[in-house]
């Protein structure tokens, strides 16, 4: 393995992180001066942004800009390169540092703007916003730099060499423990210089404050500051959002592919549902009898780990007569997935559990209640909504996962995921765009299965029934 592909992946990295950080902060700096349901409709675009299948954003810059794509031939752009590797990857990770640092400029107060009244416009932004936010801007593109230093399935799609997706090829193709080790150590490093980094920093999301009258912060910038950002937001909103919805659903490919897709796929559909379930439900169980222990903040080291090494240390483990009972079976894969994404549920629940009323939760120790009844009369008139977001979460984080899995996967364990990662690399779009349209609805099954349950459970008790 050439240590010049680590060269690589760190300058693509630092692209990435860079240029994402400078998108997201001039989305925030546009969120900020919005108001009432305009802020709510453009932040929940930024959110549905993130929540996006990658697959279907590189699937769509490869319809673009492919070998036959649709602008090939008016813009010589090559997506199958070092540049198209950050361009895509971008496109993905830009909502992190935007949805932090509009948390850390809504900590702006009208004091502190009275200290200098004079200051407006580009003094405003170099003197007071960005000072404000570059905690939040750090924080950011640290954790955009390991994303995209450990993310395989971009690269691979688009044949970019890079360290990670190296090391996933020779191993998949050697099952070389001795060399895993070898190089694996390189992987865990990044992940632990950014726990070292962010060890002890407050990271301020955009809920923890109500921040400034956006009517006042838009009149202290300038009319070019507000157009830019302006025109600019709308853009990235344009591109990574209405672009590839549109790309999915205006081509009638993906119409006429799709009955066929369900049928070639229904196995693999069934597989994504059940691991992505079965793992949202183990980790939001586990993050929720964990959260008390302040230890399991080391768990944010497997979330920032590559998938793929995660899948050699499990096969390291399981692949062993002991435990021919698990290896190879659908719990292999929900525990990989479970270990990769627990943080996210131990940290969520921990912030669950400390927003709850103290006096209650002291009168429920007092009279000591059962976890069951401590559940119907104290968390889940508080936080229901709260936890099912985060098992909500978990859950299209597991539907979209395939570094994770694709060395574990049991026989007959294909996920859609896995099955639109291999169909790129093959070019198939009009299959991929139906496979994508199929993940989109699997995302939005438990919403809907939601929706009815709960009204069904209102006829019920307006009826009196139990």
């Amino acid at each position: 393995m050439s240590w010049g592909l680590l060269i690589d992946s760190f300058a693509l990295a630092l692209l990435v992180a860079i240029f994402s950080v400078v998108v997201g902060w001039c989305v925030a700096l546009f969120l900020v001066g919005l108001s009432g349901w305009k802020r709510v409709v453009f932040l929940l675009g930024v959110v549905i942004s993130f929540s996006m299948p990658p697959f279907l954003i590189v699937n769509t810059w490869l319809g673009l800009f492919g070998k036959v794509g649709l602008l090939k031939p008016w813009f010589p752009f090559d997506i199958y390169s070092f540049y198209g590797a950050i361009w895509v990857l971008m496109m993905i990770l830009w909502p992190i540092p935007c949805l932090m640092s509009f948390g850390a400029l809504k900590r702006l107060t009208p004091e502190l703007l009275d200290t200098e009244p004079g200051l407006s416009g580009y003094g405003l932004v170099k003197y007071i916003l960005f000072p404000l936010s570059n905690s939040a801007l750090l924080q950011s593109g640290v954790i955009v730099f390991v994303l995209a230093f450990n993310n395989i399935a971009v690269p691979a799609i688009l044949q970019v060499k890079v360290f990670p997706a190296q090391f996933w090829v020779q191993f998949s193709s050697t099952y070389n423990f001795q060399m895993a080790w070898q190089y694996g150590w390189v992987l865990v490093s990044v992940p632990v210089f950014v726990l070292l980094v962010l060890r002890g920093r407050e990271v301020v999301w955009p809920w923890e404050s109500q921040g400034l009258d956006p009517d006042l912060f838009s009149e202290r910038l300038n009319q070019s500051i507000r157009w830019f950002s302006s025109a600019f937001s709308w853009s990235i909103i344009a591109i990574s959002l209405f672009l590839p919805l549109g790309h999915l659903l205006l081509d009638a490919r993906t119409w006429m592919g799709f009955p066929d897709a369900v049928q070639a796929g229904s196995r693999s559909i069934f597989n994504s549902f059940l691991f992505a379930i079965l793992a949202a439900t183990f980790v939001s169980i586990l993050g929720a009898l964990t959260s008390r222990y302040k230890m399991f903040r080391l768990s944010w080291l497997f979330f920032f780990l590559p998938g793929v090494l995660l899948g050699i240390v499990w096969i390291f483990i399981f692949n062993r007569p002991l435990f021919d009972w698990f290896y190879g079976g659908i719990f292999m894969v929900v525990t990989a997935l479970g270990l990769r994404y627990f943080a996210i549920g131990w940290e969520a629940m921990r912030a669950i559990n400390s927003s709850i009323d103290t006096d209650l939760k002291s009168a429920a120790d007092l009279f000591g209640l059962p976890w069951w009844q401590r559940w119907q009369h104290l968390f889940q008139p508080q936080a229901s909504w709260a936890i099912v977001m985060v098992w909500y979460v978990i859950y299209l984080l597991s539907l979209w996962d395939t570094e994770t899995v694709v060395l574990i996967v049991p026989p007959g364990g294909e996920t859609l995921a896995l099955r639109i990662f291999n169909l790129l690399h093959y070019g198939h779009h009009a299959q991929v765009n139906a496979l994508c349209l199929i993940l989109l609805a699997l995302a939005m099954l438990p919403i809907i299965l939601g929706f009815f349950a709960k009204k069904i459970i209102k006829k019920r008790f307006a009826q009196g029934e139990p």
